[in-house]
């Protein structure tokens, strides 16, 4: 399960208005997130609520009860959570066990699971389970002088934020060499880790990011230039480099060392989405691409094969995703064995695993 939160752009699902909705906060809402077991809405008013599991702090009531399982849990006599005397959210995500909101000011506050720095507060605590951990009491992440974020995206253990000036900082679980740090150490869960100490992931010279998912292993950015670049654990092909390598585990492998996925001859993305083992991208001309994992078909290429493991399965020979006649994607989300499109005509389409009825088709 993969939660990305944005800003000024559509990958989070809007709430026209959930007013007197069963099982919804009251409230007219603007964003909603779902992530491994809780899930959390941001309203009309930049308030936060979160219902579901609560045993990790996830829910940031100050209280290890899950809430949304019993009458009159919902609605008024849900609290916000605390974000800080006079902040307000303008996004929200949930993650496997914890919860961000990016903040009016820019800042990002993070809060439930903390094991392996995944808070970026330089301990490996859990927060928001106990009293007096959250508003004021919990630390904006630190994300170096001057520097504010765009975006934050959570994946199974590391978390990414794009700042203001394009780089993008990641910190958490460092396996597969998910941070793109050139190593797999763990950032974020010991003092003076964070801040101007965290290196921005090096993207290649000259380059920005517009664009961060992370997914179980891996995580891509989308660049400036509308090219992906994936790093992170490669064992099923997710970062679309031919092989099953790990990328960002070791030195020299970032930068200008790593090579954008081959999408297509003149072919661009304008957005990409990282799913538990797999990666698909939204390109320029309105078709999706997906690689990866493809066992339960979240590939949507009619088989079960992974794809961007060997030689020759990227570029124009990566067929784009049959969405329908004359049918494009506005949007793209990957989960953890499927993959959903938001077509040109607002109907949404879903491929992949369906065990849970996640596809939608009854």
């Amino acid at each position: 399960m993969v939660s990305v939160l944005v800003v000024s752009t559509g990958a989070l699902v809007g709430a026209d208005s959930n007013e007197g909705r069963p099982g919804v906060p009251r409230g007219a809402g603007s964003a909603i997130s779902a992530g491994f077991d809780h899930s959390c809405v941001l309203l009309a008013n930049g308030s936060v609520k979160c219902w579901g599991r609560g045993g990790l702090g996830q829910l940031g009531q100050g209280n290890p009860n899950s809430i949304g399982y019993a009458a009159n849990q919902m609605g008024d006599s849900l609290a916000p959570v605390a974000l800080g005397a006079g902040r307000t959210a303008i996004a929200v995500t949930a993650g496997n066990g914890y919860t961000c909101a990016l903040l009016d000011n820019g800042t990002a506050k993070c809060w439930g699971l903390g094991n392996e720095g995944r808070l970026g507060q330089g301990n490996p605590n859990s927060i928001g389970d106990a009293s007096n951990e959250m508003g004021d009491n919990l630390l904006p992440i630190a994300l170096g002088t001057g520097r504010t974020a765009t975006a934050v995206t959570l994946g199974n253990g590391q978390s990414c934020a794009l700042l203001d000036n394009g780089t993008v900082k990641c910190w958490g679980s460092g396996f597969f060499g998910r941070l793109g740090q050139g190593n797999t150490n763990t950032i974020g869960n010991a003092p003076n880790q964070m801040g101007d100490s965290l290196a921005p992931v090096a993207l290649g010279t000259g380059r920005t990011a517009t664009a961060v998912t992370a997914g179980n292993a891996h995580t891509c950015a989308l660049l400036d230039n509308g090219t992906v670049k994936c790093w992170g654990g490669g064992a099923s092909g997710q970062l679309g480099q031919g092989n099953t390598n790990s990328i960002g585990n070791a030195p020299n492998q970032m930068g200008d060392n790593l090579a954008p996925v081959a999408l297509g001859a003149g072919r661009t993305a304008t957005a990409v989405t990282a799913g538990d083992a797999h990666t698909c991208a939204l390109l320029d001309n309105g078709a999706v691409k997906c690689w990866g994992e493809g066992a339960s078909g979240q590939l949507g290429q009619g088989n079960p094969s992974s794809i961007g493991i060997a030689p020759n399965q990227m570029g124009d020979n990566l067929a784009p995703v049959a969405l329908g006649a004359g049918r494009t994607a506005t949007a793209v989300t990957g989960g953890g064995g499927h993959t959903c499109a938001l077509l040109d005509n607002g109907t949404v389409k879903c491929w992949g695993g369906g065990a849970s009825g996640q596809l939608g088709q009854g």
